[in-house]
């Protein structure tokens, strides 16, 4: 979340800005994980997956498999909207039903978020040439619901096993910052 009056990011934690102080009365707490979120304009947790029913409850966002079928969350995987039937989960994430996404959360990770899917075709490009296999996948921006033309997260996945030679290659390409995962 950022500051609406100083711009300073990542205020969640605080209930006022610790740059300026103005108070974050929107900051709130996921009920599925506990993570900081945005409750007055997050749709999902970003982190778990879990619906933000302060946000949604009049919308009723439904399943993207079954439209008759009110959604209960997000993939955090490839961010399609769940009901009940699809609903598959790992640990406290949530999941679609398709099998793959299992094996994403248990043994790959995110090498790098952009905003455009073109830049990460890019990244994606340079890795299967390096001979790493890599996964895009493209998803609704949690905090961007209301927007007009529906601003996606791009994240590039990576095993586990590979995640140090694909930060080397990203970073030969120019790619540091925010949006590159650690290797923690």
């Amino acid at each position: 979340m950022i500051c609406p009056n100083c711009g300073f990011s990542r205020v969640e934690d605080f209930a006022r800005c610790p740059q300026c102080g103005t108070e974050t009365t929107s900051a709130g707490r996921c009920a599925g994980c506990g993570s900081p979120l945005d409750i007055e304009t997050f749709i999902y947790c970003p982190v778990c997956g879990t619906m933000n029913n302060t946000r949604t409850s009049e919308e009723g966002v439904v399943c993207d498999t079954h439209p008759e079928n009110r959604a209960v969350g997000f993939c955090v995987i490839c961010g399609k909207a769940v009901c009940e039937d699809c609903l598959e989960t790992s640990g406290n994430k949530v999941l679609c039903n398709d099998p793959k996404h299992r094996s994403y959360i248990e043994t790959w990770r995110v090498l790098y978020t952009f905003d455009f899917e073109y830049e990460a075709a890019m990244l994606y490009a340079n890795l299967e040439q390096q001979g790493i296999e890599s996964e895009v996948f493209s998803k609704l921006n949690p905090d961007a619901a209301d927007a007009p033309l529906r601003p996606t997260i791009v994240e590039v996945l990576v095993p586990e096993k590979k995640f140090k030679e694909a930060m080397e290659i990203a970073k030969l390409l120019g790619l540091t910052g925010e949006e590159m995962e650690d290797d923690a």
